[in-house]
């Protein structure tokens, strides 16, 4: 899947396509859980003991600033934030998530977040720009300093993907999410962060991707 486009100019010249995209795709798919087998299960299992194998100690001390729970979510002691741990369209089951994630529009993300009922609060909703890229994690230690605006740089050098804690966020596919942050210039874009490569970008709103839920109110979060 490619990545979000960074260039304002680029996201202008496909809004025509995207309009047509949107007429075709009115209609997200649904945002609950599929049914996961025991074979999806022991599959999801593997892929996340395999990449456990794979984390060192620094990314045991930045996961270590999460409290981990049972009922599929994570706290952020550093902003206070309450992440689901799965994203939209998987199930939690046996301490991981299983199943395919459910890719989406931007305003069906929006409408999945208020209609969202997880871990007993229905106060979810789509991350802001900044919340979310402050999940991104490069697994290298490099990573490309932020732009002029402040857009965070993406990862570099031999960095895993998906760029991020993947005892926190077990299975995640590497590719876009959305933000709920709107372009500031053009009204059919918004932003999104690739966990592919953490790279920032922009998108037309008729983009499907992957969705990540929060809950709670931020404080800053340091830059990984």
């Amino acid at each position: 899947m490619p990545l979000f486009q960074n260039s304002r100019l680029s996201v202008l010249t496909a809004a025509l396509a995207a309009g047509l995209l949107a007429a075709c795709s009115s209609d997200a798919p649904s945002t609950a859980p599929g049914f996961v087998s025991p074979e999806m299960l022991a599959a999801a299992e593997a892929t996340h003991q395999q990449a456990l194998r794979g984390v060192d100690e620094r990314e045991q001390t930045f996961t270590a600033r999460f409290e981990l729970r049972e009922d599929g979510t994570a706290v952020d002691g550093t902003t206070g934030l309450t992440w689901m741990r799965c994203t939209v369209g998987q199930a939690w089951q046996g301490g991981v998530c299983a199943g395919e994630s459910t890719l989406m529009s931007w305003d069906k993300a929006q409408k999945a977040g208020e209609e969202m009922v997880f871990a007993g609060h229905a106060d979810w909703r789509l991350p802001t720009r900044d919340e979310l890229a402050g999940l991104i994690y490069c697994s290298s230690g490099m990573r490309r300093a932020p732009d002029p605006d402040g857009v965070p740089g993406s990862c570099e050098g031999g960095f895993r993907a998906p760029t991020l804690l993947v005892t926190v966020f077990p299975n995640a596919p590497a590719h876009k999410y959305w933000s709920a942050t709107p372009d500031e210039r053009y009204r059919f874009a918004a932003w999104g962060v690739s966990f592919y490569n953490g790279a920032t970008g922009i998108g037309t709103h008729t983009d499907y991707v992957n969705v990540r839920l929060v809950r709670g109110t931020a404080t800053p979060a340091p830059r990984q």
